[in-house]
This record gives structure tokens, C-alpha cells and sequence, in this order.
């Protein structure tokens, strides 16, 4: 279930070719004397390949001190600090020892070269995993650690701000802290900041899974919380229809990280969880405030407010039908309006016929003709959140305004993601968890005979 998802998804710049020129620039001659401790342990292990890193520990042990100065002496200890500490006892004595100095020793290597962005990730994780080694026995460091993390994931960012993994990194350190709040206000600020992580990341890499799944853990876990909290009778539909928005939008991100990667398991059980919660058969469906069709484009663009739909194919204004079955998975409760788009009954007459039917044209923006998707900040348009939409039928873009910026950023994160999806071939899986039940069992039975 997602209400028990694990803070894992650290990773290290370690491993494979990284791991293997450390050891290999310490070729030579093994140099004599006793390993300190917990080395000394690692250097009888069965595992050859642990053993070679246990010697190559001890060979940068004494490089390191004959020359403090060199930082790929010190930067390549740490990586292999890092990585034996893995093969100790989770939270033993000796895994500790190991991850403080693999820390010490990516802080020497900063302190020599403070542009290397990949010490100060690395340095990160190996202070979120020294966090989680402490916790039990000193929950003061722990919390001590993870703060220090931040600051070296943010630092980290600085100088290499494209790198999605530090951003989910970072953002499952801060949904970490977030369980551990004192109060309420510390915990929505702390979860929003992990929030925007996990959208950059995702943003910065629209194929990054990982990113898009953390990020709709996190909203699942703050409407399950928000659920949780007491509220009077007086505001009680405003409480449910807030647990109800942000349990849709985590079924998004879900679904799309799904969509991105069918083939993994947490995925798919999380979908069964939360596929129920998506405005189905769309991927997401709410109001927007978009330019009339008669004047886009023009000094005098008006705008109108109406019912939008997303799905494998498009961003459109909803027809009746559409805005019926989307309303109800929702939970929203509409005013009946007539045409297609919710606008208002116009005068009959052939004249007056023709210009309705340009004026309530609906708008639709095919996925696979999107060049750029992005929030934005324009004061000249109505009140919300601004979306910026490039086509090739518009290259110039239009605009869309979102209820609020929370709104505005969710409906920019779908349409990116749906955007890659479309144009790498890969929206089959997409339309696959949208279809509804009965088409997904046809399509699994037509296989099953086929098979």
C-alpha cells in the first residue's frame, strides 16, 4: 500500500566504471601493516571483490594522509567508504564508523575543490544514510545529519542544477524530515518544498520515473494526513473536496509514472490503489479559463472559464458527455450549461447560428502537436495560475489560466509528461490505465487467446 512507502531512492555516484578506476588508480604494491577497524573485517570477507575494496580503503588511508591535498585521493576514499559501508550491518557500530569518515573525507575533498558538485552529492547521501544508521540509537543526529544533507544537496544543485536525482534525493529527505515535525505549518511547508523537488526533477527529465512516483506519494500522504485532522461541520465540503484534489492528483503522477515504466511492480499495485481516484476515463479534468476561438491571438483576446479534459491523446474542452463522466469520478458539483464548452444559449438566426458556432468552437490541443509546456507569471492575464502553451499550429503560444498555482502546476507537470509520452511512442500504457475496467479485461482476454 502507498501509505507505507519506504524513504529509499538515495543514490550514490558510485559503482560500476567509477568504483572500478578508484580501486585500479591504487594498482600497486599493497602497503604492509594492519587495516583499521571495521576495514580489518571487510579484508577477510568472501566476496573477493569486497576484499579488493577493503585494500583499496587502506591504500587511500595512507595517500590521503601523505598528501591531504589530493582530492581525487580524497573523493575516491569516500567513494569506496561509502560503498563497503553497504556491506555491513544495517546501523551497526562498524557501518556508522564507515559513513562518518566517508563523510570527513568528501568534506576534505570539497574543502580542496569546491566546484566538484559530485562530492557534495555524494556527500548528501552519505549523510542521509548515516541519518538512518543513528536514528534508533541518536535521533538528535539524525536530525542533525539529514539538515546537513539539504544544505549539500542544495549546494550540489548550484553548481549542477540539471541533475534530477539530486532533486529526488533531495525531496525524499524532505518528506523525511516532514514525518518528524513538530506541528502542522512546519509539516505543509516542509512536505510543499519536497513537492517542488520532485517536480523539478521530473520537469528537468520528463522520462524520470522515479520522480514522478515520489511525487505522488507525497501528495497521497499529505491528503491522507489532512484527512486525518478534525474539522467542524461548518467547513466539513471544503475539507473533503481538499482530500479529494489531492488524492487525484497523486492517482496522476501515479498513473504517468506507471505510464512510464509498466514493467515495475510498486507501480502497478499503487495504480490499483489509487486508479479510482482519477477522473476516469481521463487523466485529469478541472476547470480552466481559456482564450475565446474568435479572438486568439488578437490585442483583444477575452477569455471564458470552462470544463477541460486530458487523456492519452488531448487537452480539450470537455462536450456534455465529457464534462457528465469527469464532473462525477470527480466529485464536482456543476451547473448544467448548455454547448459544448458550458457557454451560454445565443440568439437563433443564420448569422446568428455562424457565430456561435465560431464563438463556441471548443479548444482543442492535440498532444502530439505540443512544442513546449510551462507555468508563467503574466500580470495581463485573468486571476490563477498561468499556463504557457507552444504549439505548431500556435509556435507563438497561448495561455491558459489554472484556479490557482497549485492547479496550474499540475495541469503543466501532466501535460509535459503526456507530451514525452506521445512523443516517444510510449502512450499505449497511458491509455491502457485510463480504458475503462471492462476494455482493460477485452484486451487481457483477446491476449490470453492469442497467447
Amino acid at each position: 500500500m502507498i501509505a507505507s512507502v519506504q524513504f529509499q531512492g538515495f543514490k550514490a555516484c558510485f559503482g560500476g566504471k567509477e568504483l572500478t578506476q578508484a580501486c585500479a588508480t591504487l594498482s600497486g604494491a599493497l602497503i604492509g601493516g594492519k587495516l583499521p577497524a571495521p576495514l580489518d573485517q571487510l579484508s577477510e570477507d568472501s566476496d573477493l571483490h569486497v576484499r579488493e575494496l577493503a585494500f583499496a580503503a587502506r591504500q587511500y588511508t595512507v595517500a590521503t594522509a601523505e598528501n591531504p591535498a589530493d582530492y581525487d585521493a580524497l573523493y575516491n576514499h569516500g567513494v569506496l567508504l561509502q560503498e563497503l559501508s553497504g556491506k555491513l550491518p544495517a546501523a551497526s557500530a562498524d557501518q556508522t564508523a564507515l559513513l562518518r569518515q566517508a563523510c570527513s573525507r568528501y568534506e576534505a575533498a570539497v574543502a580542496v575543490k569546491p566546484s566538484s558538485h559530485t562530492a557534495l552529492y555524494n556527500w548528501a547521501v552519505a549523510l542521509s544514510d548515516l541519518a538512518r544508521a543513528v536514528r534508533q540509537a541518536d535521533p538528535a543526529e539524525a536530525t542533525a545529519a539529514l539538515h546537513l544533507a539539504s544544505m549539500k544537496y542544495a549546494e550540489s544543485l548550484q553548481l549542477n542544477p540539471r541533475n534530477p536525482q539530486a532533486l529526488n534525493n533531495w525531496g525524499l529527505l524532505l518528506q523525511e524530515l516532514s514525518a518528524d515535525a513538530g506541528d502542522w505549518f512546519k509539516r505543509d511547508s516542509l512536505v510543499r518544498s519536497a513537492m517542488d523537488k520532485f517536480r523539478l526533477a521530473l520537469r528537468s527529465r520528463p522520462d524520470f520515473d522515479r520522480g514522478c512516483y515520489n511525487l505522488g506519494t507525497v501528495f497521497y500522504t499529505f491528503a491522507m494526513a489532512l484527512q486525518n485532522t478534525s474539522d467542524n461541520s461548518a467547513s466539513r465540503q471544503s475539507h473533503d473536496h481538499s482530500v479529494r484534489t489531492l488524492l487525484a492528483v497523486a492517482a496522476q503522477y501515479i498513473c504517468l509514472a506507471h505510464a512510464l515504466q509498466p514493467s515495475k511492480d510498486i507501480y502497478r499495485k499503487s495504480l490499483s490503489v489509487v486508479r479510482q481516484m482519477l477522473p476516469l476515463p481521463f487523466l485529469r479534468a478541472g476547470y480552466l479559463t481559456a482564450p475565446r476561438a474568435t479572438s486568439l491571438g488578437s490585442v483583444t483576446e477575452t477569455y471564458r472559464r470552462g470544463w477541460f479534459v486530458l487523456d492519452h491523446k488531448s487537452l480539450r474542452q470537455a462536450s456534455s458527455m465529457e464534462t457528465s463522466l469527469s464532473t462525477a469520478a470527480a466529485g464536482v458539483l456543476t451547473t448544467q450549461q448548455r454547448g459544448p464548452a458550458g457557454s451560454p444559449a445565443v440568439a437563433a438566426g443564420a448569422a446568428g447560428s455562424q457565430a456561435a458556432a465560431a464563438e463556441n468552437e471548443p479548444l482543442v490541443l492535440p498532444l502530439d502537436q505540443l512544442l513546449a509546456v510551462r507555468s508563467c507569471a503574466e500580470p495581463s492575464l485573468p486571476e490563477g495560475g498561468g499556463i504557457w502553451i507552444s504549439t505548431q499550429a500556435i509556435p507563438t503560444g497561448l495561455y491558459l489560466v489554472a484556479d490557482d498555482g497549485d492547479g496550474a502546476d499540475a495541469w503543466v507537470d501532466a501535460l509535459v509528461l503526456c507530451q514525452h509520452l506521445v512523443g516517444s511512442g510510449a502512450s499505449e500504457a497511458l491509455q491502457e490505465a485510463l480504458a475503462p475496467v471492462t476494455a482493460r479485461r477485452s484486451k487481457a482476454h483477446t491476449a490470453a487467446l492469442a497467447g
